[in-house]
């Protein structure tokens, strides 16, 4: 939950732009440009005998939804570089948030979504990063 919670409001806080959670039920702004996040699978292996290290490879869709094609064109260039380059900090979910380390985010794939019923301009212009964030825990160290 940390991890979505920290790329959401580092999003938020770096390109200016409201960025949603993603969970059954949320109604998506109306406003665009937007950003989305939503967790996909996580998968969990083994890196060193008797479970003493694993590695947990956390997957999110950060979804973008844009006014134009031009306006699209300009954010994805924009996020994709703040995904690829910037360290993202880690921040925890409580109130006051506190700042317990940091991490970065693999850009896997960018994933342009065609509209498929015209009458829902909400999904015009909007495209898909699938990312990945790889954390490494040791038995001792929890």
């Amino acid at each position: 939950m940390e991890i979505q919670h920290s790329i959401r409001t580092w999003l938020a806080n770096k390109t200016g732009l409201t960025t949603t959670w993603i969970y059954d039920g949320v109604k998506l702004p109306t406003v665009k440009p937007f950003l989305t996040i939503e967790q996909m699978q996580n998968n969990i292996s083994q890196v060193a005998k008797l479970r003493e290290t694993m590695l947990t490879t956390y997957r999110f869709q950060v979804g973008l939804f844009a006014s134009s094609s031009s306006e699209r064109a300009r954010l994805q260039e924009q996020v994709k570089k703040l995904l690829m380059f910037e360290e993202i900090p880690l921040i925890t979910a409580t109130t006051p948030a506190e700042t317990v380390g940091s991490f970065y985010a693999q850009v896997t794939a960018e994933v342009p979504i065609p509209a498929e019923d015209v009458s829902s301009t909400t999904n015009f212009h909007h495209l898909y990063f699938d990312i990945e964030v790889e954390i490494t825990q040791n038995r001792r160290n929890n």
